[in-house]
């Protein structure tokens, strides 16, 4: 599942850094208990980031096992690949024939990992699914699997149709980890940013910047809901709207749509506008609009770019656009308001 839009392109994450691993366990481990299958949490290499739940005794004794161990990573490394590859959930038999299925988490179009589930059988057409690793001991497999029968034969069979919608399931819950990795990257910068304004002396202890702590310390910020003028950082009263409003300071020559801002925030478009008006007192688009003048008025007293420049450095459409809602807004052309200015230095 890929991130929205490039203005979230811009960091790099690991999933490691993304996720609470002990909270994400819990859940893992509920999913995997009401679903029966096992499920673990890789990296982009395949290798194991949380522990294995529900894990059934057959693959348990595969993977403890010194020669065969690493050929389950790799299988599980092939199976995340060739899921980023398809764009979907990828369901395919390993080396012993096992069901499984990689769900992979892509952030900023780069694989950071994979939801790993399965250790299944299929009622039927289980031959149809492709082998993502084909050993060339094949008679050793044979034989292994031939000695360890009374295990295989304890998994759970899943019809298609139920193996497809536990993927689609754990498909969405690779979208909410793309989002809250998103959300708390934009949490993070707010805090980072909130630190620099304070003007605290302390050095900032990376080992606290978790949500929780995060959350806790806007809310109960002295600092005043405005717009910063030295730096241009708007502090939100509700801290859950300050991703989506760093994310609209930090790309001025973009229009950031309401839908953008909702995934950032992991809330609807709809709460989200509801909110943003009660931030705002009025409907986000008439703020929107009346921050592109304010940074507009900002490049107009500070620099000499012409109209045609400011209105591409704020993403209108065309000039003539620009030049209208300056002045329904200000009360003034562009150019009448840099005279002005200049007039009164």
């Amino acid at each position: 599942m890929h991130s929205r839009g490039d203005p979230v392109g811009k960091t790099q994450f690991d999933i490691e850094e993304v996720l609470d691993l002990d909270k994400w366990e819990v859940v893992q481990e509920s999913i995997a208990s009401a679903t029966h299958l096992a499920i673990i949490l890789v990296d982009y290499r395949g290798k194991p980031i949380t522990k294995h739940s529900q894990v059934h005794p057959f693959c348990q004794f595969v993977r403890q096992h010194p020669a065969l161990s690493s050929y389950c990573e790799k299988c599980d490394s092939r199976g995340g690949l060739e899921a980023v590859r398809t764009g979907q959930p990828f369901i395919y038999r390993c080396h012993f024939d096992i069901v499984d299925m990689a769900i992979p988490i892509m952030i900023d179009n780069r694989y950071v990992g994979a939801i790993m589930a399965g250790e299944i059988l299929l009622e039927e057409g289980q031959e149809d699914l492709e082998q993502v690793l084909q050993l060339e001991d094949q008679a050793f497999l044979k034989a292994f699997k031939n000695e360890h029968q009374a295990l295989i034969s304890q998994y759970p069979r899943f019809s298609k149709e139920d193996l497809k919608k536990s993927a689609e399931m754990l498909e969405k819950i690779s979208e909410y980890i793309v989002t809250e990795a998103i959300k708390k990257d934009y949490l993070i910068k707010a805090y980072k940013q909130t630190l620099r304004i304070s003007k605290r002396k302390e050095p900032l202890n990376e080992e606290l910047l978790d949500l929780e702590f995060i959350q806790k310390d806007i809310q109960h910020s002295k600092l005043e809901n405005r717009l910063q003028e030295e730096n241009g950082i708007y502090l939100a009263r509700n801290q859950i709207l300050q991703p989506a409003i760093d994310l609209v300071f930090e790309n001025k020559e973009q229009h950031v749509d309401l839908n953008t801002l909702a995934a950032i925030t992991n809330i609807s478009p709809s709460y989200l506008s509801r909110l943003l008006k009660e931030e705002f007192g009025e409907p986000f688009s008439k703020i929107y609009g009346k921050l592109k003048v304010h940074w507009a008025q900002q490049l107009l007293e500070t620099t000499d770019w012409s109209i045609t420049e400011i209105s591409d450095a704020l993403g209108f459409v065309e000039p003539s656009y620009f030049v209208r809602t300056f002045k329904k807004i200000s009360g003034m052309t562009p150019l009448t308001y840099r005279k002005e200015k200049l007039r009164r230095q």
